[in-house]
């Protein structure tokens, strides 16, 4: 059985835990940046995201995308598929 003080002095190891806490760190802040450019845009992907700001009529023009919050979006399911990469 290897011991954890080996595993830790092992250089690969090292590299793999430094780049999956890169990933997943980056991956949880493109979801805090997903959700501040909803908010701050008023961008909302369905009608429960968007009932605070109005209801029937009034609440359809938040549904709508916009390039800013697509952009980050994307970026985010690209993140999301490198997760398998950690596990």
């Amino acid at each position: 059985m290897v011991d954890l003080t080996d595993l830790m002095d092992d250089e690969v190891f090292r590299a793999f835990a430094s780049y999956a806490t890169i990933i997943i760190s980056k991956m949880m802040l493109m979801s805090a940046t997903t959700a501040f450019y909803r908010m701050t845009r008023k961008v909302f992907a369905n009608p429960e995201d968007c009932a605070t700001l109005g209801k029937g009529e009034n609440a359809k023009k938040y549904l709508r995308t916009d390039d800013r919050v697509e952009r980050v979006r994307r970026i985010k399911k690209t993140l999301s598929s490198l997760a398998s990469f950690i596990y």
